[in-house]
Formats: structure tokens, sequence, C-alpha cells
């Protein structure tokens, strides 16, 4: 009888140890993400000043989580997840790319998080004597590869401003942005065009020219969760940090315009 009634009190003890370690379990999961990990953010190389200061404050945020970058052209980027590269968010400077990888299912719904605009940039003593977009003439041109967003947004330009990209003096296409500041500021081109958010990033490494309002063209960045992402909820806390107003006042002061009213 005695050594039933041990049995019994063993049984009961087993059963509350492992009722305990479920519960607490489940408080510490569900809903809520892990207690650390890495995210791994894909992000045009536009956003390359502006997302390590955000990354800078979701660390602080979310303690034993650590951001990581991949920052190339936004196709690239696409290429690369369609390819099956591991990435949790998608932070593009066109809608064209996240739109081709949610026809594959390979990225989740997106939100409108800035937008941009163009300028013309030159080195800082501007060899080529440029004032204005309508006197470039024969300078050398460093310009976006027209399969990348700023170079189809320098496209949209020229053809508002009536120029021929074949009547230009274009000595280079670049895969992305911060290919053609590097340029300029090596004093390997004569001017190009770059997004406003790089020009003030550059400061005087740089000298800047403002586009005619009619012939602008308006960069904007969609944000969306990569399909398959196993750290889903900590990419949506990144996205929700991305549209805070936080988020949104180091996009402004990096030169980013805000995010475009649905």
């Amino acid at each position: 009888m005695r050594s039933r009634l041990l049995l019994v009190v063993l049984a009961l003890l087993v059963a509350a140890g492992c009722g305990s370690g479920s519960g607490s379990g489940s408080s510490s999961g569900g809903s809520s993400a892990p207690a650390g990990g890495k995210l791994v953010v894909f992000a045009a190389s536009s956003l390359i000043d502006a997302f390590p200061k955000i990354a800078t404050t979701y660390q602080q945020l979310h303690p034993g989580w650590k951001v990581e970058f991949e920052f190339l052209g936004s196709d690239q980027l696409a290429a690369q997840i369609e390819q099956g590269d591991p990435a949790d968010v998608f932070a593009a400077a066109s809608t064209k790319y996240p739109e081709q990888l949610q026809s594959q299912n390979l990225l989740g719904k997106t939100t409108n998080f800035a937008t941009n605009t163009l300028v013309l940039a030159t080195p800082a003593d501007n060899p080529a004597g440029i004032t204005a977009v309508n006197t470039i003439g024969n300078a050398k041109l460093v310009v976006g590869d027209p399969s990348v967003p700023i170079g189809a947004y320098t496209l949209t330009v020229l053809d508002n401003l009536g120029i021929k990209p074949s009547s230009l003096n274009i000595v280079s296409q670049e895969a992305k942005v911060t290919d053609i500041v590097t340029k300029l500021e090596l004093g390997e081109a004569d001017a190009g065009f770059i997004y406003t958010s790089d020009a003030k990033t550059a400061g005087d490494k740089l000298k800047s020219f403002k586009l005619p309002a009619s012939a602008q063209a308006t960069a904007t960045y969609p944000i969306g969760i990569v399909t398959g992402s196993k750290n889903a909820k900590a990419a949506q806390q990144w996205i929700d940090l991305v549209m805070s107003p936080q988020g949104q006042q180091v996009l402004v002061s990096d030169g980013f315009g805000p995010a475009p009213s649905s």
C-alpha cells in the first residue's frame, strides 16, 4: 500500500513538472517573436544609409536580434529571392520587382513606406561647368542601367525633357545608384542622375541641381515579408518600425519623401 502511494505521488510530481514546462513555453511563444536571432533585410542600395540607422533602434527595442542587410539594385535582390537566397524582408525602390515576386508567391503584401526624387549631380568641382540639366551638352554622363529603378526613372526624366539618350555622351550604365555616386565622387564622370537622398548623404562631395517639376520622376518604395521567412514576426516588427514616426523621421532626414498616401 505504501509503495503504491509513493508511485501515485511521483506520478503527480512528474505531471506537474510537465505542465509547468508547457505553460511557460506557451506564455513566451505563440504570437511573440523568439528571444533573438538574425533578421535578413534585402534593401535597395539607396537605403544604405537610412536603414542601418533604423536597425540601431530596432536592435535596442528587441535585444538579442541582429539585423543584417544586402544592399543591391532592386532587380538583383529580386533575382536572388527567386533563386532561393534566404531573406526575411524585401524593400525596393520600385513597385515593379515586388509585384514580380508576388506573381510567383515569393513575397507577401507590401506597404509603400517612402518616396524619392531625382537630381542631376556633378563632382564637387563641377569640371564640365554644368549649371542645369539643359546644359549637360557633351558632358560625360554616368546613369543607372535601364533594368534598375534609378535607370528607369532617369529614362522617364529624359523623356519628360524631350531628350533622347542616344544624343547624350553616356560613358557608363551602373547596376545601382551607389555606384553612380562613387564614380562622380572619384571624378570618373562629369554628371549623373541620382536620388535626392543620395545627394543629401554625399554632402559637399557632390554638387546637385534640381530638375524641373514637369520632368521629375517620383520613386515609390514598397516593403514586405518574403514568403517562407522563418522570422515573420520579427520581420513585421521591422516593417512596423520603418512605418512608425521614428522610422519615418530617419528617412525624411536622409532626403526621402514621405510614404505616399493610399
